[in-house]
């Protein structure tokens, strides 16, 4: 059998040691800090269940490196003393190393209430003070003693497992060989990976609770220490921000500055509180550029559907999304604020996964979140169960549809769903929901046998002037719309629908050929991965036939949605109300452009297109009605080259800020 090598033997015997240690300090913790709990008994089990999981993921990380030493002949460990002195040294030191991180984590957190992450390192800007504080806070000499019994303990089961490499060879054959290693490495990968979903056990999934002792329970030290060590420590710059606060809050129309507090609140009133509450959807459109839609011109009129609600309702044709991403797209529709986070996604970070979300601000609104794929993906549902605790949240998991690809099931499944629950939903009860599509995206899988869907095949030529690199990217698109079609042809059969109001948008474009029916500075600038279509459709509450070309962004969505509701809110967001509030002179919005090989921050206006570097740096102002958009022009508009300087500057400079300092 597999198990009868002594390799194996080694390092499961080996892992079990760091496991056993791990609980251990994970134990204690709960048993140190259990008054401070305030989640149920379920929860706990649960949070112990998933960071037991953290915890052998660790103990088998820390294997790896001996696993790569046995495969190596001349340091295999069966064969030289001095290899097999090296592992011990190594295991010893590691539990060394490790019991005393488990040590400092347990006095920060009984010191600032949450576990150790990379914002500790500011305690030894002043390293005497910290030390002092240590001694007088902590019984020194007691907790030295203790942890020096675990050290041994944990030592002597690591020397238990050096026993079994000692043993008699009983594995003699190379199949047999063979299998031992092929069974041992699957069982120490699924160790690893923690989960049979598709997405691996991430940080998010210790964010199940709204009590942060359960959470603190659920998280690895060690682990949870790494996942924020790869984000800045300080991402933002107070005195920078601080500069830059009366010009935002005037852009903001801040109901009373305060630059000593950095206070961006405006207090919105109720509207329509005398009618009945709309129900409100929100339809994500994976990878739909505005220069997709017909009526803006493309040729091959791949979005029929999506033009025909355009002209039914109010059609935004200058909205822009900050930075290419779903899961940036869903941070900022979520929070109100540009994800400008520089080394992941907003939403990938657990030391900024506390957010405000004027989605609270739905008061008595039934919530739902549907997804075709996971939302483990890029940590989406922590983002939303952290803050959004009433959100009801359905994704692949949850529906009764087959797989299509690896983004999840097919669109058109995902509308058959979400029409499905909202038809359960009683009809005095208003409701807000969320429907993020997914597989207009690599590698374009429509599924078979669509009713009244045929792929088409297109000139190659004629494909790349309209904006397409592929017949597979064109026939998605077509795919995904001819799913919004027959989703709106059920729909109108239901009782919800005459009291809802949908609210379509592209998460974002994509970098494909230039569109010849598109401006220059589309695909010059880049522009076609940033500009994207915002619809608002409702047969009876909202204006038909109306073209809104002042520029939009999507920070705005949610203050819009909220003015639709009626709903009072605090506007604590970088967005406005698009349908009630004041719309500025010459507005602007924001993107992080990547796509130039200069990438750069930028502010997209009416007229004019200006960048710069993060640091302020080359700044650039172009023309996007140009026939030649890249040329830069600002020594002939000084004054516009200084306004844009300014409002990006302090846009990327508070939105920074922002994301650490708007928890809700």
């Amino acid at each position: 059998m597999f198990f009868y090598s002594r390799r194996l033997k080694f390092i499961f015997g080996s892992a079990l040691s760091f496991l056993g240690l791990f609980v251990f300090f994970r134990l204690f913790f709960l048993a140190l800090f259990f008054d401070e709990m305030d989640g149920t008994g379920a929860e706990l089990i649960r949070a112990l269940w998933v960071g037991v999981r953290f915890d052998l993921r660790l103990a088998v990380f820390i294997l790896v490196p001996v696993g790569f030493l046995f495969m190596i002949p001349f340091f295999n460990p069966f064969r030289m003393a001095i290899s097999k002195q090296l592992v011990n040294f190594y295991l010893r030191t590691v539990a060394v190393l490790v019991t005393f991180f488990y040590a400092f984590d347990i006095a920060h957190y009984g010191y600032l209430n949450h576990r150790i992450d990379v914002s500790a390192f500011k305690l030894l800007e002043n390293p005497m003070i910290a030390l002092q504080m240590v001694w007088e806070t902590y019984p020194i000499v007691w907790s030295i003693i203790g942890l020096s019994i675990i050290i041994w303990a944990t030592w002597h089961a690591i020397e238990k497992a050096f026993e079994y490499l000692e043993g008699s060879q009983r594995l003699v054959r190379f199949r047999d060989k063979f299998f031992a290693f092929t069974m041992g490495g699957l069982i120490l990968l699924f160790s690893m990976w923690g989960t049979f979903r598709q997405y691996k056990l991430l940080w998010s999934d210790a964010h199940f609770s709204e009590d942060p002792f359960i959470v603190s329970v659920a998280l690895n030290p060690v682990l949870y220490f790494n996942e924020t060590r790869t984000f800045a420590l300080e991402d933002f710059d107070e005195k920078i921000t601080r500069s830059y606060y009366e010009g935002m809050a005037n852009d903001l129309g801040v109901d009373e500055p305060n630059i000593n507090n950095l206070d961006f609140n405006r207090w919105k009133s109720a509207l329509n509180s005398d009618t009945k509450k709309p129900n409100i959807v929100i339809v994500f459109l994976e990878s739909v550029g505005l220069n997709r839609m017909g009526r803006v011109g493309n040729p091959l009129n791949p979005a029929p559907n999506l033009d025909r609600l355009s002209h039914e309702g109010i059609f935004f044709d200058r909205f822009y999304i900050p930075m290419v991403g779903t899961a940036r797209s869903v941070f900022g529709m979520v929070t109100g604020i540009h994800d400008v986070a520089s080394v992941e996604t907003a939403s990938s970070n657990p030391r900024i996964v506390d957010q405000y979300s004027l989605i609270n601000a739905l008061d008595g609104y039934e919530k739902h979140y549907l997804l075709g794929g996971s939302a483990s993906w890029r940590n989406i549902r922590g983002l939303l169960q952290n803050n959004i605790p009433d959100m009801q949240i359905k994704d692949q998991d949850n529906f009764d549809f087959p797989r299509l690809d690896v983004w999840g099931i097919s669109d058109q499944d995902l509308f058959t769903a979400a029409h499905e629950t909202f038809q359960s939903i009683d009809s005095d009860q208003p409701f807000f929901a969320v429907i993020q599509t997914a597989t207009n995206h690599r590698p374009y899988s429509i599924p078979k046998g669509v009713d009244k869907f045929e792929v088409k095949e297109i000139d190659a030529t004629v494909l790349a002037n309209a904006g397409f690199d592929s017949q597979e990217q064109y026939n998605a698109m077509r795919f995904l719309d001819h799913a919004v079609g027959e989703y709106m042809a059920n729909a109108k059969k239901a009782d919800y629908f005459k009291n809802t109001i949908f609210l379509f948008f592209g998460d974002h474009g994509t970098s494909d050929p230039r569109a010849l029916h598109m401006l220059p500075s589309d695909y010059d600038l880049k522009l076609r991965s940033y500009q994207v279509p915002l619809i608002i459709y409702g047969p009876d509450r909202i204006p038909k036939g109306l073209v809104r070309s002042d520029i939009t962004q999507l920070v705005d969505l949610m203050p819009t949605v909220c003015g639709i509701a009626g709903a009072p809110y605090e506007n604590r967001t970088m967005g406005r109300d698009l349908l009630n509030d004041e719309i500025p002179n010459d507005a602007t919005a924001f993107i992080v452009n990547k796509k130039m090989a200069n990438q750069h921050i930028a502010v997209v206006g009416q007229d004019y297109y200006l960048s710069m570097q993060k640091d302020g740096t080359d700044i650039r102002l172009h023309d996007l009605r140009s026939k030649e958009p890249l040329l830069d022009i600002q020594s002939n508009y000084p004054e516009i080259t200084s306004d844009y300087s300014r409002r990006l500057k302090g846009t990327y400079e508070t939105a920074k800020y922002m994301l650490y300092h708007n928890k809700k």
